[in-house]
C-alpha cells in the first residue's frame, strides 16, 4: 500500500508488477494520474534511481553544455536546474521540455528577471500574491522549478496535449500562444543535457521487487518500504509524497526516534534516498543483461515518444518531420499515422515507404505474441478498403505511440483494439 499524509490508498500488485496494467496513484490535494506500470527490469530501475537525492540523482544529466545551445552561463545553470528537478521528482523528459519552454518565454532562463509591473519575478515569473510563495522563495530556481511541476502534475492529460496548452494551464499568461515557439529549442536543450536514456525491453515476464536492508527496521518492515517506493516509482509518484508516506510507515511501525534531534519526515528523507540508492544498484544490474531489441528500433521508439502531443494532420509528416497536410489536414501542421511511422524510422535510418499499404511490406511478419517495441502494428478502419488502412508504433508489448484522428494529438494507446491485422518488424 502507499500511505499519504496519513491516509491509506491500497494499492493491489499481486506477485509483482505486471506489464500494461494502468493504475490510478492518490497524489496529494486529491488529485489523480494514470501511470503504466513498467514492462521491465530497466524502466522501473531508472524511475527508481531518480528518488536518490544524492549527487548520484543527477548521473543521467551532464553538466557540460555542448555547442549551438546559444546559452550564456547563467541560462545553462539554470536550464540545469529544471531539467534535474524534473527527474528527481520522478517526471519524463517531457516535463523538463514544458519547463524550459516555460522559462524561456517568461524569464529567458534569466532569474533576475521581474516582469507585470514588479509583481512578477524569477524563472518563471511566478506571483507571490497567487500562491507561488514569497518573492525570496520565487527567485530560488530550484523552488520555483519545483512549484512550477507541482502544478503542471495537476493538469489534465499534461503528458499528450498540446505544450503550449498545458504551459497556460498552469501560467495563466497574458499571451497563451507564446510558449509553442519555444518548443523546438526547450527540446534541443533538455536533448543536449541528458544522457540518453536506457533501452525500452520487451515485456516478457513482470517485474519482481526486489529488497534492500534498512538498519533498525524488521525484514518485513524493510519488504514493506521497498515495495512502497518501487510501486511509487512506477506510478511517477513525487519524492516529496515518497517520503511523506515512508515517514507515516516508520511511524506505524513503532520507530522509536529522539525528535528532538530527527524528525521522521528527517529520517524518512535518509530513508529513501538509501533505499532508492541501493534499489538502483539492485536493479539497474538486473536489468543489465542484453536486449532483444535492436539499436534501430530504439531509435525510432524514441522519436516516436518525442511527437507526443503533436497534431494530428491527413496526410502530413514524413522523413523530416511534421508538415501541413492535404484535405482536411491542409490547415494543421502535424502527422498522420503513417507519417509518424515514417519519420520515427527515418530517424533510425531506414525507409519504410511512406503508406500504410507500404509499410505493411517493409519487414517480416510478426506474430502479436512476439511484438516489441520498433514493430509497426496494423489496423483496418475501413472493410471497404483491401489491406491495412491504419499504422502505429509499438513501445511495448502492450502499448503503441498512435497518431490516431483529425482533431486529436499523438499519444500512447493499447494495441489490442478492434481492427487489428498483424505487425512488421522493418528490416
Amino acid at each position: 500500500m502507499i500511505v499519504e499524509a496519513g491516509v491509506v490508498k491500497a494499492i493491489a500488485v499481486g506477485g509483482g508488477l505486471v506489464s500494461g496494467i494502468a493504475l490510478i496513484a492518490g497524489m496529494s490535494g486529491g488529485m489523480a494520474r494514470q501511470a503504466a506500470v513498467f514492462a521491465d527490469q530497466s524502466q522501473l530501475a531508472a524511475a527508481v534511481c531518480a528518488y536518490d537525492s544524492s549527487p548520484r540523482a543527477a548521473d543521467r544529466i551532464s553538466s557540460t553544455p555542448r555547442k549551438g545551445l546559444r546559452l550564456t552561463a547563467e541560462q545553462s545553470a539554470n536550464a540545469l536546474i529544471i531539467i534535474r528537478t524534473a527527474y528527481a521528482l520522478g517526471l519524463p523528459r517531457r516535463a523538463a521540455v514544458i519547463g524550459i519552454a516555460t522559462a524561456l518565454q517568461e524569464s529567458d532562463l534569466r532569474n533576475g528577471a521581474v516582469g507585470d509591473n514588479g509583481k512578477a519575478f524569477g524563472l518563471f515569473q511566478q506571483h507571490p500574491e497567487y500562491g507561488w510563495g514569497a518573492r525570496e522563495q520565487v527567485i530560488d530556481p530550484q523552488y520555483a522549478a519545483r512549484g512550477f511541476f507541482s502544478r503542471l502534475v495537476r493538469v489534465d492529460r499534461w503528458q499528450t496535449r498540446p505544450l503550449t496548452v498545458v504551459a497556460q494551464a498552469v501560467q495563466h499568461s497574458a499571451h497563451p500562444d507564446s510558449y509553442a515557439r519555444y518548443e523546438g529549442r526547450a527540446l534541443k536543450i533538455v536533448n543536449t543535457f541528458s544522457l540518453p536514456e536506457r533501452a525500452i525491453g520487451p515485456s516478457a515476464r513482470p517485474t519482481l521487487p526486489v529488497s534492500v536492508e534498512v538498519p533498525g527496521l524488521s525484514s518485513t518492515e524493510e519488504r514493506t518500504l521497498s515495495m512502497n517506493l518501487q510501486t511509487a516509482a512506477t506510478l511517477g509518484v513525487p519524492r516529496e509524497a515518497v517520503v511523506a508516506n515512508t515517514a507515516t510507515t516508520l511511524q506505524l511501525a513503532g520507530l522509536q526516534l529522539d525528535e528532538r534531534v530527527e524528525s521522521y519526515t528527517q529520517r524518512a528523507e535518509k530513508v529513501v534516498t538509501m533505499l532508492s540508492r541501493r534499489l538502483c544498484t539492485k536493479l539497474s544490474a538486473l536489468s543489465a543483461g542484453p536486449s532483444s531489441v535492436s539499436t534501430r528500433a530504439m531509435k525510432a521508439v524514441r522519436a516516436a515518444l518525442e511527437t507526443i502531443g503533436t497534431p494530428y494532420s491527413w496526410g502530413g509528416g514524413g522523413p523530416n518531420g511534421p508538415s501541413y497536410g492535404i484535405g482536411r489536414g491542409a490547415s494543421t501542421k502535424g502527422f498522420d499515422c503513417s507519417g509518424l511511422t515514417e519519420y520515427a524510422w527515418a530517424k533510425a535510418g531506414m525507409r519504410i515507404g511512406t503508406t500504410t499499404y507500404e509499410q505493411w511490406r517493409a519487414g517480416v511478419r510478426v506474430d502479436r505474441s512476439q511484438v516489441r517495441p520498433g514493430d509497426l502494428v496494423f489496423y483496418e478502419t475501413d472493410p471497404s478498403i483491401a489491406g491495412p488502412d491504419h499504422v502505429g508504433l509499438a513501445i511495448s508489448a502492450t502499448k503503441m505511440v498512435n497518431a490516431p484522428f483529425t482533431g486529436a494529438v499523438i499519444r500512447v494507446e493499447p494495441i489490442d483494439r478492434r481492427g487489428y491485422m498483424g505487425a512488421i518488424r522493418p528490416r
